[in-house]
């Protein structure tokens, strides 16, 4: 489903991502490993045209997405769940969700209802405002927003930062429930290993802008040097 090949991307002069490839399948999920500052998140927004200036070739569904710009490219089914969140402050969690759900295209968006239900923490808190909500409740409000649009393909940038546990546990269960129920693709950036190896099945490290472990997670075990050598503070 997403292709890449060849990536480069960069900041004004500096060279962040240096000639990644890889592709995820229909379905797949990907976690993407690495300290802070190995290019994760400049990954994802490279996928989203969200800032970066890229060359190489980024597809979805075998469709070239160069040229293409960011809010169409959510109507080809991408979602981006940004690492700061960025849900509107001063409207509801409801109308957080409609707001999104309008990103679908012609997809079949899905409705607050049925995303309340998929995210029971945010039940009771609907009529709330962004600005009211705790840090987990935002990042769960995120999540929810990003499937709004019913995605074929949902990027989510370390949506674990600075949450408890309890509440890690809770997203990571929501996200697997939504990606079975739905069939959409998943790339997770994180530096939380646990919860990545519940939410994919895949794993990549990068490593100052580049690719440098790709396997399973029984391949990324069967190695314990790998954790030491990429993922070690």
């Amino acid at each position: 489903m997403l292709e890449i090949q060849g990536l480069d991307a960069f900041y004004g002069a500096s060279h962040v991502l240096q000639n990644l490839s890889f592709t995820v399948p229909a379905a797949g999920r990907v976690s993407v490993l690495g300290r802070n500052g190995a290019g994760k998140s400049t990954l994802m927004k490279s996928i989203m045209n969200a800032g970066p200036r890229v060359r190489g070739r980024l597809a979805l569904d075998g469709r070239d997405l160069a040229r293409i710009p960011s809010f169409r490219r959510a109507r080809l089914g991408l979602s981006l769940v940004p690492e700061d969140r960025r849900i509107f402050p001063h409207i509801t969690v409801v109308d957080n969700m409609t707001i999104s759900a309008a990103a679908a295209g012609e997809r079949v968006a899905l409705q607050p209802e049925r995303l309340l239900s998929m995210f029971p923490m945010l039940q009771p808190l609907r009529a709330r405002y962004g600005s009211q909500l705790s840090g987990g409740q935002q990042q769960m409000l995120a999540v929810a927003r990003g499937i709004a649009p019913n995605p074929k393909f949902l990027l989510l940038d370390e949506p674990t930062e600075g949450l408890a546990p309890v509440i890690v546990d809770q997203l990571a269960t929501a996200i697997v429930q939504l990606c079975d129920m739905l069939g959409t693709g998943l790339l997770l950036s994180e530096q939380n290993i646990w919860f990545a190896r519940r939410c994919t099945s895949r794993v990549h490290i990068l490593e100052s802008g580049r690719l440098v472990f790709e396997g399973s997670w029984p391949e990324f075990d069967s190695d314990p040097d790998i954790k030491q050598r990429y993922l070690s503070v």
